[in-house]
Order: structure tokens, then sequence, then C-alpha cells
């Protein structure tokens, strides 16, 4: 991926923000193009960071463990590698062979060393610098106040958001891919999907898929559940899918160290089911529909909401939903803002990549979620998620 420190500082200049310290592993990526590995397996934000000032003639720093210096080296970006010391106690061979002698250091220099270096660098002590409030530990918001005593800070967390909800052609072509793969496994666990399955089996055939194209995961959170299971959040158990129950898929993929994900939904009637049960799911997926065909830059999000909301509600007055949709982009978090809700000011706007739902759950019963994830296009809006069948 190439990195969006071009972006994010125009966000800076726009929002009067001097620099920015990116602590999570999902927004350090955004920003390098690329993912540092203690720091996203333990989401320790003292394991790596990105430093920057909103200024396009100044580099974008990357502080690393000196153990994982070198990866970030091989990536070849124009982003400035700055080490601090760790336990690791790598040796050269010479050392090894016991040729050379071992000089222990004295003293290590610390993340929170390189940080104060790095932010002092960039003319930074005593600007607004943005951090990630919604994301870092108090423990470490709080070290950092006491470091830099002069330092205005400022909450970026939502600037990440708003900009991530703008995708540019390599990651619109990147979602395509992802999509695609979590497509065709729902296709295949739709080919298994009849009465007696279990939701263990649909996950199973579901994971089966996705892992063997050894592009992306599982997302860790997919359900997968029948009859009275989808009317609530569970992880799969056995339970075995019986006449008139509603099978539902609710999930995607993940593309691991780069982070983004998918969410897609299907909700399958197997067998005959009450009469009321199938016009709820009829008028649900007409509902989403009406949604995908208003979609299209320049629309209000939150009539996007009325068109599906209002329509559910005109048959089923009892219908409550607080939104109909979300932005989505990189993980672990799979909805974000923008999202489809009667609040949102936001337009949609060409290249915004959406989960367009429409969900209804009836309890001890079962519940449905109709839903895909498309982009807006220049006109409207494509689906990204056409393979998998609405109905068996």
């Amino acid at each position: 991926m190439q990195p969006k420190s071009h972006i994010i500082k125009a966000i800076m200049r726009e929002n009067g923000i001097d620099g920015i310290i990116a602590s999570s592993p999902e927004n350090f990526h955004y920003i390098c193009g690329f993912a540092a590995h203690q720091h996203t397996v333990s989401r320790n934000p003292a394991f790596a960071s990105a430093v920057l000032s909103n200024k396009d003639c100044e580099p974008v720093f990357a502080i690393t463990m000196d153990f994982e210096a070198e990866t970030f080296l091989r990536h070849k970006t124009q982003i400035h590698v700055r080490t601090y010391d760790t336990w690791v106690g790598v040796k050269s061979l010479k050392e090894i062979r016991g040729e050379e002698p071992t000089l222990d250091k004295t003293s290590r220099i610390s993340y929170f060393d390189v940080l104060c270096q790095t932010v002092l660098e960039l003319n930074l002590f005593n600007k607004t610098i943005g951090i990630e409030m919604d994301y870092l530990p108090v423990s470490h918001h709080q070290k950092l106040l006491e470091i830099f005593g002069e330092v205005k800070f400022v909450n970026v967390s939502d600037l990440f958001v708003g900009s991530r909800s703008i995708k540019t052609a390599e990651e619109i072509e990147m979602f395509r891919l992802l999509c695609k793969i979590a497509d065709e496994g729902f296709f295949e666990v739709s080919k298994i999907a009849t009465i007696g399955i279990s939701e263990m089996e649909l996950r199973q055939c579901f994971r089966t898929y996705v892992t063997a194209s050894g592009v992306c995961l599982p997302s860790a959170w997919s359900m997968f559940s029948v009859g009275e299971g989808s009317s609530m959040l569970g992880l799969p158990t056995n339970r075995l899918a019986k006449d008139g129950d509603i099978i539902k898929l609710d999930g995607g993929v993940s593309a691991e160290f780069d982070f983004y994900t998918t969410d897609t939904s299907r909700s399958w009637i197997v067998g005959t089911a009450a009469p009321e049960i199938v016009r709820l799911k009829d008028r649900l997926f007409e509902a989403q529909r009406l949604m995908i065909e208003a979609a299209k830059p320049g629309l209000p999000i939150s009539e996007l909401f009325r068109i599906g909301y209002d329509y559910v509600a005109a048959k089923y007055p009892c219908y409550r939903r607080g939104h109909l949709g979300h932005s989505i982009s990189m993980g672990p978090a799979t909805a974000e803002a923008p999202y489809i809700s009667l609040t949102e000011t936001r337009l949609l706007e060409p290249n915004m990549i959406l989960a367009v739902e429409a969900p209804c759950y009836i309890n001890k019963v079962g519940g449905f979620n109709i839903e895909d994830m498309v982009l807006i296009t220049e006109k409207g809006c494509e689906v990204l998620t056409p393979k998998t069948p609405h109905y068996l």
C-alpha cells in the first residue's frame, strides 16, 4: 500500500494541527503504507508510531524497535526510520564465534527518548499535536502529558476515520478483491444451507474457502447462526437448522496486516416458514434494494436512512433501528462513521465504500440482516458483493 501521509497532512492544515503522533497499528499503516509486526500483535502504542508535521517538505518518521528496523527499511519508502533499544539482544556472527568482544550499552534508548527527539526535530514541542485519544491507554496518555508539558494535545481519532471514509484507487482495488473472496465464500455456504445443517458446518465451509484463497482470512467475529441463534449475537454452536428456520450469515474477511476488512450478510429461510416471517424478509430486502438504487453522490446520508427505514416502518410500525449501514475501512473495528443514520449530516461522495443493511430481529424466533457492500461511484453505486443470492 502507498503511504497516505499527504492526505493526513492536508487534513492537519485544514484543522490547525501542527503535528500528529499516530499510535494505533491501523493508522500507522495508513500513514506509512505498511504495518509494524509486534506493534500490531500487541496493540501496544509504545512499540511503534508514525510522527509527522503538517508541512509537505518535512519527512514522516516511523519509530520502531531495533529488532524490526531492517524490515522497515526494506519497504523503501520516503519514511525516515528511527529505532529504540529492546531486550532482544541481537548479536553479530563474530560475537557468537568469540572473534570480537561484546560491548554492552550502559544505558538504553527508550521509545519515549526517540519520540522526544523526533518531536523536537520537527519543532513541535510547543505546538498543537494530534493524538488518538480513542485508542491510547490512560497510562500512555499521561506519559505524553508528563513529557510534553508545553504541547497542546488534541484528539484526531475522528479525523483518521473521516479520511479513511474516502478510498484511494489502490484501496478500492483492495476492497474489490476482498469482497470478491468473501462473496464467493458465502456463495459456497449457500450451496449447503439447508434443513439439518449446523452453525459450525456453515462456518467451516466459509473458513475453508476463504483460507484457501491465500489472500486473506475469515474475520474472527463472523457469525453463522440458525433459528433462535439468528436473533442474537453469538458464536457458532452445533445448533441444527429446522424446517422453517432462518439461516443468517454476518461477517467477512480481513487482510491481516493490511487491516482492510469486509462486512456482508445474508438471511435465508429453509423449508416452510410462517407467512409473516416470509413477508418480513421480503420487506427488508425491498427496503435495502431501494437504498442501493438511490445511493449516489450528493444524497444526504440521512435521506438514505429514511428511504430504507420508512419503507419498513410503513408496514411494521414497531420497527426501530439506529442505523442502516456504515462506512468500513480498516480493522479491527468493522463499522465506522459515517453511519447511515437519521442524524448523519454528511452527503454521499464518490469513492465511499459502505455496508448497506436492513436488519430486523425477533426475540427467541430468529432474525434477518440484508447487507451488501457498495462503492459510491460518480453517478450511483456499484454492489461489490453481488454473487451470493439473497434467496435460496
